[in-house]
């Protein structure tokens, strides 16, 4: 009965809202964006790729805001891709939950936890140091770093807030850059996460900084990135009594979510990461005298020569103070001991693990279009990496540390062509030659193309590699209180192929994927790390449609998975995100989005997470899925404003048993108000 009540009470709001249009002012084409991850995709000029997280695969969005121009950079080639900043008028309210960083994603709660997207084709290769991978929505490297040219000082801070005291959940992000000249520009960014979390001993805060800049000229081009990131996340081993959540009644007590029992306390995760980056691009060219001037002249580039150089420095450690003395079977233990089968010291958990990595690249390229019948540009390089390793290990009794250093020689080369209507494509290739990684090889390709029907533009594009993949240190050894392992492993070998239809009469995205998989790496139901020898298939079909009728849209995202062995590649069938809103203009001044949105994915036997190793694991023990995690929503937009109010899994009020749970043990947050402000500030 609630559940129709929910349907009821949602068309109502619909309704009411289409009567009083009378009085509100439907948006122009002038507010509608480029970035795919709005709902306004018109012009829409790279549609969202199968590209494995790669947002911008082409330099294909040429977009200059009065304010600024912005841009990702290439790490090896130095190549400038730009793309559009973060004013998103729809849609904003997602990209404040974890819900938000995919179509379906497990995580554990709160903002800033551990988070494993369920679409296959959304991670990435394994790591150097692994235990960074599982933060990857709240990690940045250089070439996720945003890099800025603005005509005025540019400052931006965001603010999202959830839950009461002392239970709050609060993220505060801001930014500041501004141009000293015309060719200098330096920046200064921050992004703090305290969540307290919901659950009992699931508080986890970030304190992430960055210092950015650029100088450009005809002949000089250098960017530097200097950051610092250190995150503290309390474990709590997941809740032991799922009644609690599933069926509150039954109980027969009043808790509140912090009474939930957990399996341990007093134990958390902490790393620490720095990065340096550094490019450096000297221009080679002519200046060609203007047509429209006798006076002026421009530089125009031929061939280049890079240098990058990058440095990162790692530290994880796992502790544990859940140190009570109980028996279990007979046998004395600390309490968290009876989660593991295995110790390998009998001490408080103290688990700790280095990296440091230092990244050198030297590149040559000759520049595309410098003459009409240039139609390509050509890259090559040579990238030397130096990483060092350290871990506990044991020396009869005491506990000591093993150290390994090693090192990679690289040599590769990008073919690409980021010019004209036609046809765009993309080709890059590199080989290990010397060192850890002799044998590792990549061969990647992505083409474009686009053809117009009736005035309209369509687009079609494909994806394929060939890569074979060596084991990292970290994958082979590792050593800690609970696990311990020396392993031999064999090299990955992957190969995928995928393409993607963008259709403008009914603003449709139709993309696929077909990857191949021998000697994949994983672990299995055990937490223990594995290495499937023979060939495992993934297929995924996606396919993204916008619906809009007057101030009424409607957009989905469904994705169709399979695997051919769910024991090693696990995958949920059908994931959907569905969006129904309203979208109007009121008073020429306040743009409103206002509606109900859900995540929804079949049950599987969704990954489990290991505390102790910081991963996700097959676990086969129980299914998750079948129960959509929705929210009711308003989003605002006043000038340089953005703001909005959020009903955090309200399907929750309606659907039972409640089964919100994200990964097995792991229930999202309760219903709950989120709030979230964003402010824009230039002159």
């Amino acid at each position: 009965m609630k559940k129709m009540i929910f349907i009821a009470l949602w068309i109502s709001v619909c309704v009411s809202a289409s009567m009083a249009q009378a009085r509100v002012i439907l948006p122009d084409s002038t507010q509608m964006t480029t970035n795919p991850d709005s709902v306004d995709l018109l012009p829409r000029q790279v549609p969202r790729g199968l590209d494995h997280g790669h947002e911008e695969p082409f330099d294909t969005i040429n977009l200059k805001l009065p304010a600024a121009t912005v841009w990702h950079l290439h790490p090896r080639s130095g190549d400038r891709i730009i793309v559009p900043m973060d004013t998103l008028k729809y849609n904003f309210q997602q990209t404040t939950v974890p819900d938000g960083y995919s179509v379906a994603g497990g995580y554990l709660g709160p903002v800033g936890s551990p988070f494993i997207s369920k679409i296959f084709f959304e991670r990435d290769e394994t790591g150097q140091f692994p235990f960074y991978d599982a933060y990857k929505p709240y990690n940045k490297s250089p070439g996720q770093q945003i890099f800025y040219n603005t005509r005025v000082p540019y400052a931006k801070l965001d603010y999202q807030t959830a839950g009461t005291r002392p239970l709050r959940e609060q993220r505060l992000r801001a930014l500041l850059t501004t141009n000293f000249g015309k060719r200098l520009n330096i920046g200064l960014e921050g992004d703090l996460i305290n969540a307290k979390g919901l659950y009992k001993s699931q508080e986890n805060k970030h304190n992430d900084w960055g210092l950015f800049g650029n100088y450009l000229s005809d002949r000089f081009e250098t960017h530097f990135l200097a950051s610092t990131s250190t995150l503290k996340h309390f474990e709590n081993g997941g809740v032991t009594d799922e009644r609690f959540i599933r069926e509150p009644e039954s109980v027969g007590q009043n808790f509140s979510t912090v009474d939930i029992p957990v399996k341990f306390t007093n134990t958390w995760n902490k790393i620490k990461t720095d990065q340096l980056f550094f490019s450096g691009k000297y221009n080679l060219g002519y200046s060609d005298q203007k047509k429209d001037s006798l006076n002026s002249s421009e530089f125009i580039p031929v061939a280049s020569a890079i240098f990058t150089s990058h440095y990162t420095g790692q530290d994880r450690r796992f502790l544990s103070y859940d140190t009570a003395q109980v028996t279990v079977e007979g046998k004395d233990m600390q309490r968290i001991d009876q989660f593991y089968p295995n110790r390998f010291y009998n001490t408080a958990v103290d688990d700790s693990t280095t990296f440091s990595s230092f990244k050198n690249t030297f590149a040559l390229s000759l520049r595309e279009g410098f003459k009409p019948w240039v139609k390509f540009g050509l890259t090559g390089y040579i990238e030397h990496e130096l990483r060092n390793f350290s871990m506990i290990d044991s020396v009869n009794t005491t506990i000591g540390r093993t150290k390994h250093r090693e090192s990679s020689v690289f040599i590769g080369g990008i073919l690409n062509k980021q010019q004209g209507e036609n046809l765009r494509f993309n080709l890059q290739a590199n080989l290990g030659v010397v060192g850890a990684d002799l044998g590792k090889f990549n061969l990647e390709g992505e083409v474009e193309t686009g053809f117009n029907i009736a005035g309209k533009r369509t687009l079609l594009s494909g994806h394929a590699y060939v890569k074979n993949i060596t084991t990292n240190y970290l994958q082979k050894h590792y050593h800690s209180k609970y696990f311990w392992w020396d392993k031999n492993f064999g090299d990955t070998r992957r190969v995928f192929l995928g393409g993607k239809l963008y259709i403008p009469f009914t603003n449709t995205t139709l993309s696929a994927g077909v990857e191949n998989l021998q000697n994949y790496i994983y672990f299995d139901k055990d937490r223990n790390i594995a290495q499937h020898s023979s060939n495992v298939q993934v297929l995924s079909v996606r396919v993204d449609q916008y619906m809009k009728l007057g101030i009424f849209n409607w957009d989905n995202q469904v994705v169709y998975q399979t695997s051919s062995d769910q024991e090693v590649i696990p995958v949920p069938m059908v994931s959907i995100y569905s969006n129904m809103y309203l979208k109007t203009l009121i008073a020429k001044e306040l743009t409103l989005q206002f509606g109900v949105d859900a995540h929804y994915h079949t049950s599987y036997f969704s990954p489990g997470y290991e505390p102790a190793l910081l991963q996700f694991y097959n676990q086969r023990e129980k299914e998750i899925g079948n129960y959509p995690i929705a929210t009711v929503y308003a989003n605002m937009h006043l000038k340089q404003t953005r703001f909005f109010v959020m009903l955090y899994n309200a399907a929750s009020a309606v659907w039972k048993p409640r089964e919100y749970f994200s990964l097995p043990g792991y229930p999202v947050n309760p219903m709950m108000i989120k709030l979230g402000l964003s402010v824009d500030l230039h002159n």
